[in-house]
């Protein structure tokens, strides 16, 4: 059984996972009293599912980039779950990767080569990462990161697009950007997906998806053995 958690944006989002299948999910909305309240929270929503943590085989983490505060507070219990539970395997995931990861059904079935996922900075900027979708292949991971983790300013979009030398058709955006600019930028696909926020879902069916199919993540600048705080620039407590 997988039990993955993110908060990288302003809600911790828990899923329970068995063979890459939903089992219970929920999504709360975080002030500023996470670091007391993420533990007993994890705990109630394991108690609430008549399971215990002996029963989770794998434990995947949200690492951002986002909220310095809300990775900091998630890794942190992670941690802690870990170091008394150490028969879990545990894997930190780029929070961009597992938008990217909500996208994937959508990008194929649309025939989108590209997927450029965005979070909020809430520095009037956005965290960009562009990932190009894998077709069909189960010994390689669903897509590859192209770039780095960029912080773009709004109006530098169509730079980043031109940089990076993509042509409309073969890219659509996920996260953050999306419900900025889909009524704006005509020229610009968009995902329908209904969340385009990080969320514990997809995280989990990332790592899922990875431990499956014994991919190796290693470099992959998507997936991580051990659980650190992926930060763009420097911490901003937010």
């Amino acid at each position: 059984m997988i039990l993955s958690i993110e908060n990288s944006t302003s809600n911790l989002s828990l899923t329970l996972l068995i063979n890459n299948q939903v089992i219970n999910k929920v999504s709360i909305q975080i002030k500023n009293d996470l670091s007391e309240i993420i533990i007993p929270t994890i705990k109630n929503f394991i108690k609430n599912n008549s399971i215990t943590f002996l029963n989770i085989s794998l434990l995947v983490v949200g690492c951002g980039p986002g909220s310095f505060t809300g990775i900091r507070a998630v890794i942190s219990a992670a941690k802690g779950i870990y170091l008394s539970n150490k028969h879990m395997k545990i894997i930190g995931i780029n929070s961009l990767a597992g938008l990217a990861m909500s996208a994937l059904i959508e990008a194929k079935n649309r025939n989108i080569k590209y997927i450029i996922a965005s979070i909020d900075t809430k520095r009037d900027d956005l965290f960009l990462q562009l990932f190009r979708v894998h077709n069909c292949n189960e010994k390689l991971l669903p897509f590859s990161a192209i770039n780095s983790i960029q912080p773009i300013k709004l109006e530098k979009l169509n730079d980043y697009i031109v940089e990076n030398k993509l042509v409309t058709e073969e890219f659509f955006c996920v996260g953050f950007i999306s419900s900025l600019l889909k009524n704006k930028l005509t020229n610009i696909k968009f995902s329908k997906e209904l969340i385009q926020t990080p969320d514990a879902l997809w995280v989990g069916k990332l790592g899922s998806y990875i431990v499956n199919n014994n991919i190796n993540y290693k470099n992959s600048k998507i997936a991580y053995d051990e659980l650190k705080p992926i930060y763009v620039r420097s911490a901003e407590i937010n």
